[in-house]
């Protein structure tokens, strides 16, 4: 079993016991807005985070339709919130509940295997796909070798080819989707795709490609199609793709819708919950109650949809779960240097693309570890840094209602570096 949640009631107590400081009136603010409340205690940088995050969002900059919340990662304590358990769309931060997901039900060193079967005919060979969103071209190569020798062993050298990619449904679109989605943002999710490549049937064009290889070594193809392999059929050759921690550092860094949504599906088949849009949001749910977190409402893995809903503190408390003792090891990812995209350098965060440049931010360059989030009219960034108390603070900022302005999202790598102390 996980051990037993650390995070304190809220009180006096609270920040006392946080990394063994001394709450001393020099160090500490005590705020009781409400006299019926028990006073909490706030160390002097988290004092100036509320102060200034209240200055700082304003309606003039994020509008009327915002959500905020920053986290005391060591203890659970809310710090700071504005309508934090009003549930906004968060576009891509959705992916931080995918990627707590998958790495909670497959582990980082997980691999999907992909396997090529005999057909029920002798001369039948099937590409089974297991989901995997980074098999590549050199798998397809290496099966295709590994194939054509044991078909030639048997004394075939004319072999039909099918693609069997009934682990995921038919495609279709998930609820809150715009059919503009696909192929604009995302390709039709099926179990077989080659390097990600954006084709209107990603199964039958990996298929293709199997097909290519094996007449390189020296069979002739006489067919291609799709075609389901038994579940008990001799198998030809097998290959493990890249592990989960390198499907999900994608995912975060570079927002890959694909992974995303594939990863969403595969924990669903992994936790018995099936493999349809419902049955992954049912899977979704029960990942999050198992952590003890919430979500108002998700319908997919990626954060496209417009009907997907999660609160500052939603998505505050989903960061700092990365942080809790329990956790060290299968949630590791989103705490390393490499997880998510960081300030001014990497991912959806590098300065190339006008991430933390202004004169507001820059300070927090390298500081900030966030997950971005964008639709035409929705901006958001969750993540975790280190605030001037050299605690770890989780936080999360969504706007919604306004255009998806570089600006705005500026405005948030602003309050970012607000909540590290440097500005």
């Amino acid at each position: 079993m996980r051990k037993a949640r650390r995070w304190l009631a809220v009180g006096a107590a609270a920040a006392v016991a946080v990394t063994g400081l001394a709450a001393s009136p020099a160090q500490a603010v005590p705020i009781s807005p409400d006299p019926s409340t028990p006073t909490v205690v706030f160390r002097p940088a988290e004092h100036r985070i509320r102060t200034m995050l209240d200055d700082r969002v304003t309606t003039a900059r994020f509008g009327t339709s915002f959500t905020g919340a920053v986290v005391d990662a060591a203890t659970g304590r809310v710090v700071w919130t504005r309508n934090g358990t009003t549930g906004l769309m968060p576009a891509s931060t959705t992916k931080l509940v995918t990627a707590t997901a998958a790495l909670r039900v497959f582990d980082a060193s997980h691999r999907f295997v992909t396997t090529v079967k005999r057909g029920p005919w002798s001369d039948q060979v099937i590409l089974v796909g297991s989901g995997d969103p980074s098999f590549s071209s050199a798998q397809v190569a290496a099966l295709a070798a590994t194939t054509a020798s044991a078909m030639k062993a048997s004394g075939r050298t004319t072999v039909r080819v099918y693609a069997d990619d009934y682990l995921f449904p038919a495609p279709s679109l998930a609820t809150g989707w715009k059919s503009s989605y696909v192929p604009a943002d995302t390709t039709w999710l099926r179990a077989l795709v080659v390097d990600g490549r954006q084709n209107a049937d990603t199964s039958i064009d990996a298929a293709r490609l199997f097909a290519a290889e094996l007449t390189a070594n020296g069979l002739t193809v006489a067919k291609v199609g799709r075609g389901r392999a038994a579940v008990d059929a001799p198998v030809l050759a097998t290959s493990a793709g890249a592990t989960v921690g390198q499907i999900v550092t994608p995912m975060l860094l570079d927002s890959d819708n694909e992974h995303a949504e594939a990863l969403h599906r595969l924990v669903s088949i992994r936790t018995g919950h099936g493999n349809t849009w419902e049955q992954a949001q049912a899977a979704q749910t029960a990942v999050l109650t198992t952590e003890r977190l919430s979500a108002t409402a998700l319908h997919d893995g990626s954060g496209l949809s417009r009907s997907g809903r999660l609160s500052g503190l939603q998505l505050a408390r989903i960061m700092a779960n990365a942080f809790e003792p329990g956790n060290t090891t299968r949630l590791s990812l989103l705490r390393s240097e490499k997880g998510l995209p960081v300030s001014g350098r990497t991912g959806t965060l590098k300065a190339s693309i006008g991430r933390f440049t202004t004169t507001e931010s820059t300070c927090a360059v390298g500081r900030v570890h966030a997950k971005t989030g964008t639709l035409s009219d929705a901006v958001a960034l969750a993540g975790w840094t280190v605030g001037g108390d050299g605690q770890v603070k989780t936080f999360a900022f969504v706007v919604n209602g306004k255009d998806a302005s570089l600006s705005l999202k500026q405005g948030l790598d602003m309050l970012a570096a607000t909540v590290t102390g440097c500005y």
